[in-house]
């Protein structure tokens, strides 16, 4: 579950400016807003006077080649791309003597059924620096023969803003992010129903993607207007400076931005704070905003996230005008305005946001929970926390435990890497058992109580026959092993502690010889493990509820303020 910080929208306006005034604090600004009336939070600030730019998700595409199909690919490949692919291979060492696979020639592997062209796309995340990961889709070339992307590994794939040329071909820009890494297929496709295949022949790589060229982003003013731009950037240089410039004025209309070091792990809450700082009015207006978005976040209409932003970059001079508001009546007043201020460091608002999280028919409960996660110099909480560990909801147990790893609490969690494809959160609780699969972000699987077991009797055999379970109810272990891929042979068998943690790490660890001479490890990937557990929950073979992570579609970056003819608002 993800900070409801990163779901939420930057707010870019689509309204012209006018007005004339100067810099100093005394004397409106100079360009002003048409609209008569702005929606709370918003009027007055950054948003109301200037756009962002790059600001928005970017969408990348992409040609690549996985490999580990056995004979579920294909060697079809398009005339206009198998030139590029092989360069791309070649560029990449595959082929190579000095990467020991000078034998396996990029022609080679092309021509292979074990392997198949796909395009890889994804969104760049807004303003993201070199290094930023996310989540790429990957879908099988059409009009191939490929029968499933399941079990594959992308190799190395540029990834580029697509363009069309007059001639209709797709022009390539610069690299801006590669991807590679195991392919997720849903494994709960039900591959006996009409289409089942369609969706087999495509996937997805959490984490996946990685940002190779940053992408810079700016403010620019609706209207140019140089004492406009003198004065944001001034303004945002008092509350983000620290100690260097994070605003450059260029242009009348055009100001620079550069993430501050503090924001570098936040750097789209940095963004939205800056769309929301004061701009307008003389020495002390501040303060009578604030209150008038006091009164404001009582109306049926009111802009809640706004508001509440607003107040966050104001700083700590809000805290005596929001904390009357810590008791309101109205939850939505009450939730936002205390997460305003633990987010400024009030101890009353701690108090007031662990009671939200404790009240099961608050529709901010999962919001409160994860917002103490981000506490860190709060611990009251914590054992509010740890307490929902053993919750019967099982969405109220993922957000616990996920706000206490980002609180930094890993006591009650134990950590396995699998062969640094997955890894594997055991977690200590009193309730009942419960598996939790994520499929963005890094690929994670969360175990709710240690020593969960793998139950006996068992015999598990899906219709792939991908892997074969077996014991009988008095066998201190279980047998399983595998079907190799591209043949029809079996794996040696594997004899595995009945225990669900160990199982895991058979199944997933990558088939390499121990210090014993013998081989560890099946190499099933992240989507096919998670595939297994499901089967063994669904057969009651392991007494837990298993969980899987929600996908949304792709979340816009934008709020709903109005933006209409904006060539740069991203789809879904």
């Amino acid at each position: 579950m993800r900070n409801r910080g990163l779901h939420a929208a930057i707010i870019l306006i689509g309204v012209l400016a006018v007005s004339a005034g100067c810099e100093s604090q005394q004397i409106k600004p100079a360009t002003r807003p048409v609209r008569a009336v702005l929606p709370s939070g918003i009027a007055e600030t950054v948003a109301g006077y200037a756009d962002l730019v790059g600001g928005n998700a970017m969408l990348v595409r992409g040609p690549g080649v996985v490999i580990g199909l056995g004979d579920n690919g294909s060697a079809e490949v398009p005339s206009h791309l198998r030139k590029y692919l092989i360069q791309q291979m070649s560029k990449y060492k595959v082929g190579s003597h000095l990467a020991g696979t000078g034998r396996v020639t990029p022609a080679r592997i092309l021509a292979d059924k074990d392997t198949a062209v796909v395009i890889v796309s994804g969104f760049i995340p807004p303003a993201a620096p070199v290094g930023t990961r996310f989540d790429v889709r990957v879908e099988a070339l059409p009009r191939t023969q490929t029968v499933t992307l399941d079990g594959s590994i992308l190799m190395t794939t540029e990834m580029h803003m697509s363009m069309i040329t007059s001639a209709g071909s797709a022009a390539r820009t610069k690299t801006l992010a590669q991807s590679r890494g195991a392919v997720f297929v849903n494994p709960f496709i039900d591959r006996t129903k009409q289409g089942a295949q369609a969706r087999l022949r495509a996937g997805r790589i959490p984490n996946g993607g990685i940002v190779v060229k940053s992408r810079p982003v700016r403010l620019e003013l609706r209207r140019a207007d140089y004492r406009m731009s003198r004065l944001i950037q001034r303004r945002l240089n008092e509350r983000f400076g620290e100690g260097s410039s994070v605003a450059v004025a260029k242009t009348p209309s055009i100001i620079g931005l550069r993430i501050p070091r503090s924001y570098r792990d936040n750097y789209i809450h940095f963004l939205r704070l800056v769309m929301h700082v004061y701009i307008s009015g003389p020495t002390g207006s501040e303060e009578r905003y604030s209150l008038r978005l006091a009164r404001d976040i009582l109306l049926p209409t009111a802009r809640h996230e706004d508001i509440a932003l607003a107040w966050e970059v104001a700083g700590r001079q809000v805290l005596p005008i929001i904390r009357k508001l810590y008791a309101s009546s109205d939850p939505a007043a009450a939730f936002y305005s205390a997460r305003t201020g633990l987010r400024l460091n009030d101890t009353m608002a701690a108090d007031v946001i662990t009671r939200i999280a404790n009240h099961a028919n608050s529709p901010f409960q999962i919001p409160a929970v994860e917002e103490l996660g981000m506490a860190r110099r709060s611990s009251s909480g914590l054992a509010t926390l740890k307490r929902m560990l053993s919750s019967k909801n099982e969405l109220l147990r993922v957000a616990a435990y996920e706000s206490l790893i980002k609180h930094g609490s890993h006591r009650v969690v134990r950590r396995h890497d699998i062969s640094g494809q997955f890894v594997v959160d055991e977690v200590e609780t009193d309730g009942d058992y419960a598996i939790y699969a994520t499929v963005t972000g890094k690929p994670k699987i969360v175990l709710f109580g240690r020593g969960m077991p793998l139950n006996r009797p068992v015999f598990y055999c899906p219709g792939d026959e991908l892997v074969t379970i077996n014991a009988l109810r008095t066998d201190k272990k279980v047998m399983v092993y595998r079907r190799i891929p591209g043949t029809r042979r079996q794996s040696d068998p594997f004899y595995v502690a009945p225990r669900v943690d160990e199982f895991i790490r058979t199944l997933g660890s990558r088939p390499t010889r121990g210090l014993d001479g013998n081989i560890q490890g099946l190499g099933l990937t992240y989507s096919q493990v998670v595939g297994v557990l499901y089967g063994l929950c669904k057969g009651e073979h392991i007494p837990a509820k298993f969980v899987l992570e929600r996908s949304d579609a792709m979340r816009k970056i934008y709020s709903s303020v109005p933006a209409a003819g904006r060539s740069d608002m991203p789809g879904d």
